[in-house]
């Protein structure tokens, strides 16, 4: 395994770990500061609320940020924020109104509460991380437009708070080079969303369309359950090779000494 992909499935386990016990902890509570505001459920704003505080969220970053959720979706949130008052539009992008601040900055202190807990006992394996994640940020250019812009955020002075957000927008960085390296090859989002569940050995929920495109493309066995060809292993394998690749050029700033502290750490911090 190379570092790109160790580095990915680390960081995927922290985030992901880390957004785990923000629902299950500080959901209700969440939710019910929703329900005030008129929402309904927190729907898009843990994914966008960092870029929505500083108001830099375009339409092209939330469909950007949110490629994996149909685009009329990710619209028709934004109007519905829109029209209830919560966001508008300033000379660089969306950002938050009153009304939603102190729903964002909840969710804010929910993330360090929960990554302080993990953290705190690990003060070296941070101090690694996050110095580690500066320098591969310092480098990260404005073709990784996602990653680049919420590299622009505030930072939180909270040091566990600060690591989260770095790793998140590690996370946005490998998000589009693994999008380039699938839409390179001609594949839609529904399409690489099919063909990384069967790839996993995931069952996959009914989508006959694109089942119907992968079929004719050789990519899927025509007997059901479905599952991947040789021909879409192959692909689908060459999808990730070629996403690591792309990941390993950003993370290259880090020399091999420095990613080894780097990749070490990463290994050490609870999830």
């Amino acid at each position: 395994m190379g570092n790109a992909e160790t580095a990915s499935q680390e960081i995927t386990r922290l985030v992901l770990g880390v957004n785990w016990r923000v629902g299950r902890d500080h959901g209700g509570h969440l939710e019910a500061m929703a329900s005030d505001i008129g929402l309904g459920s927190l729907e898009l704003l843990p994914h966008l609320g960092d870029f929505l505080l500083d108001g830099l969220l375009t339409r092209q970053i939330a469909t950007l940020r949110m490629r994996y959720q149909p685009e009329e979706e990710v619209s028709g949130r934004l109007a519905e924020l829109e029209e209830k008052g919560l966001i508008k539009l300033n000379p660089w992008g969306f950002v938050a109104t009153e009304s939603l601040r102190p729903l964002l900055k909840a969710l804010h202190s929910a993330r360090a509460d929960v990554a302080r807990g993990l953290w705190v006992q690990h003060e070296v394996e941070v101090s690694v991380v996050t110095e580690s994640c500066k320098a591969i940020l310092d480098n990260v250019t404005p073709t990784h437009i996602v990653a680049h812009t919420h590299n622009r955020v505030r930072k939180p002075l909270d040091r566990y708070s600060l690591l989260c957000q770095r790793l998140v927008t590690l996370r946005y960085m490998r998000q589009q080079d693994h999008a380039e390296a699938w839409t390179e090859r001609g594949l839609t989002t529904e399409e690489i969303a099919l063909m990384t569940a069967l790839w996993r050995d995931e069952s996959v929920e009914e989508a006959e369309q694109q089942l119907s495109s992968l079929r004719e493309a050789g990519h899927v066995l025509k007997p059901d359950p479905p599952r991947l060809s040789a021909k879409g292993k192959r692909l689908r394998a060459a999808i990730e090779d070629d996403t690591n690749s792309r990941t390993e050029q950003s993370l290259s700033v880090l020399d091999d000494e420095a990613m080894t502290r780097f990749l070490e750490a990463l290994a050490r911090l609870p999830d």
